[in-house]
């Protein structure tokens, strides 16, 4: 097994046959189970539940034993690694990528597992229900100081979970997306700021993601949810241009989305629909561009969908404030 460390992501092949596998599993056996466990999905709007999930100690085994970690090129053996070693594979590159090509349909599992000084994501990767070899083609976003890390795979089109609660001190929960384009994304939420590092492991294909909070804040809130919709832009309490965008993802009926833009007296001043990419698989992605006629001070931005039972709105509520320059 040889993992290489660039810029805060690892790219993983393991060539090992099974007898050193066996060995590795033996090893680590009896302290690992406990770590890595499938995850919750969140019953508010997620109904399927996760498939295909594979024991800790496989994830552990295969993470560690026997791998030849190259940092800033200086190779040393996984197992011996100090704590400098570790700390320098963690980053905040806003871009990396790698895999390839499309041997892969779907996001068969999410799990999770809390180690001592990070926390871990990991994504099992199939085809028709069944494992793959390697990864496919995948890239990888987060900004400094923002709370949201996202993947996205172009040639994965079907899931078996779509979101879940994560239980750890820094992460909060994870959201399987339609991509605008092709394929799916996940966005994976932290309560606080952190760096990371991403491992590329085949056989069977996975993605796992290590998370390391940095002590500091958040530079920017994190997404809104509110039942079946999530608003991803613009952020809370932010200042609004002439025309702005509106972006999120939601699994409102029918894959419909009201958004309004009121003025400070709670005057509509903009009321529009529109429509998501999907809601009965996984969270369906949209986006809109709005253009308020003029108003002063504070306004609100809601988006969700209007309640037929009593006639009112269940969804997000943004307080937002009009940009001139």
């Amino acid at each position: 097994m040889r993992a290489v460390i660039r810029n805060g992501w690892i790219r993983a092949g393991y060539r090992a046959g099974f007898a050193l596998l066996t060995l590795s599993v033996l090893v680590l056996g009896a302290g690992c189970g406990k770590y890595l466990s499938s995850v919750e999905t969140d019953r508010e709007s997620a109904k399927t539940a996760v498939h295909g999930v594979t024991s800790g100690v496989g994830e552990r085994a295969e993470a560690t034993v026997g791998a030849s970690v190259e940092t800033m090129g200086t190779t040393t053996s996984g197992p011996t690694e100090g704590a400098a070693d570790i700390d320098a594979q963690f980053g905040t590159d806003q871009r990396a990528e790698g895999g390839e090509g499309r041997g892969a349909n779907l996001i068969s599992a999410v799990r999770f597992g809390k180690h001592e000084d990070y926390e871990r994501v990991v994504l099992d990767l199939g085809m028709g229900g069944r494992p793959v070899y390697a990864p496919p083609e995948w890239t990888l976003e987060h900004r400094a100081g923002d709370g949201v890390l996202r993947v996205t795979f172009p040639s994965i089109e079907e899931t078996r979970v779509s979101n879940g609660r994560l239980e750890g001190s820094l992460l909060k929960g994870f959201y399987v997306v339609r991509a605008p384009e092709e394929g799916l994304f996940v966005d994976v939420f932290a309560r606080e700021d952190f760096r990371y590092r991403v491992m590329e492991l085949s056989d069977p294909a996975r993605i796992v993601m290590d998370f390391r909070a940095t002590g500091d804040p958040l530079k920017a809130p994190l997404p809104v949810r509110s039942g079946n919709t999530i608003v991803v832009e613009p952020q809370r309490g932010s200042s609004i241009g002439d025309p702005f965008t509106v972006s999120g993802y939601s699994r409102n009926p029918e894959a419909t989305n009201t958004v309004i833009m009121t003025g400070p007296d709670g005057s509509i001043k903009v009321r529009k629909a529109v429509q998501s990419n999907d809601w009965t698989s996984t969270w369906g992605y949209f986006e809109t561009t709005l253009d308020p006629p003029a108003f002063e001070g504070s306004g609100t931005l809601k988006v969700g969908t209007p309640n037929a039972r009593d006639g009112g709105f269940e969804g997000v509520e943004i307080p937002v404030k009009r940009d001139y320059e």
